[in-house]
């Protein structure tokens, strides 16, 4: 088994890919053309480097990131096609508990409560390598360039909804009034408006940001983040034989340094 992800692995990069939507919000990926399932992802699309939904090249939607790569990486060991379904973050949790779909990956942290209702995989980014930061804008950088300054009464942040980002918000910035929106777009926006003054987000989503069309961004550093465990993917609960496979996927993808290798393509 081993032997034979490892072959798959490798020829990621030459397997002809070709993707449709069938609705607004759902993407096929065709990965070999003798397959005749599909296995169904769950994520939320608006979190580039790990999921971003852009043009390709028909002019046609597509959903692309890290997360996508890893999605069928998976769907390719288990010998079938990806269906990636995007939903607001709020929603993917519960569906993959009810078994409305096979598995999530969204940059989602696992957390007491959360793997009280799904499993999870080992993580595939670690505290080590997932860096946690806050957005402001340039203009206020002298304002709020410490987590202590963030953390005062009258000053507003910003997480998505759902997310390890809104609990780092409630622990760290108590005292600040916290904006949680599902929509990462939308609390980008605000920040670039200055109806937030800081946003959590995770390091490489900053990047990809500031490198595209929030220059005016800075990022500040999170140091201390006892208890997080980065991101996994989630199953449903009791499915030990597809936590299996994803658990050698991500094992043969880390040793392979392909995680690290679709980070920088994706933030470029």
């Amino acid at each position: 088994m081993k032997k034979f992800l490892m072959v798959l692995f490798l020829g990621l990069a030459t397997i002809g890919l070709s993707a449709c939507s069938n609705a607004s919000n759902v993407f096929d990926f065709v990965l070999d053309s003798s397959y005749t399932e599909f296995v169904t992802m769950a994520t939320s699309a608006d979190y580039p480097p790990y999921e971003n939904i852009v043009k390709d090249e028909n002019g046609k939607n597509t959903v692309v990131g890290v997360d996508i790569e890893i999605g069928k990486a998976i769907a390719i060991a288990l010998g079938k096609n990806l269906r990636v379904i995007h939903k607001g973050f709020d929603f993917l949790v519960e569906d993959v508990r009810a078994g409305k779909v096979d598995f999530v990956i969204a940059g989602l942290t696992p957390t007491p409560t959360r793997a009280q209702v799904v499993d999870f995989s080992k993580s595939y980014y670690t505290e080590e390598s997932v860096q946690q930061v806050i957005l402001v804008h340039k203009d206020n950088q002298a304002f709020y360039d410490t987590l202590a300054k963030v953390n005062v009464v009258g000053v507003r942040v910003g997480a998505q909804s759902g997310s390890i980002q809104a609990e780092f918000a409630s622990v760290f910035t108590p005292n600040a009034t916290a904006k949680l929106i599902t929509d990462l777009n939308e609390l980008l926006n605000n920040l670039n408006n200055k109806q937030i003054d800081a946003l959590f987000t995770e390091g490489a989503v900053a990047d990809t940001h500031i490198n595209g069309n929030f220059p005016d961004f800075v990022k500040i550093e999170i140091d201390s983040l006892e208890g997080y465990e980065g991101n996994a993917v989630a199953v449903q609960k009791g499915n030990a034989a597809l936590l299996a496979t994803i658990n050698t996927v991500i094992d043969q993808l880390i040793e392979q340094g392909k995680i690290n290798d679709w980070l920088e393509e994706f933030s470029s």
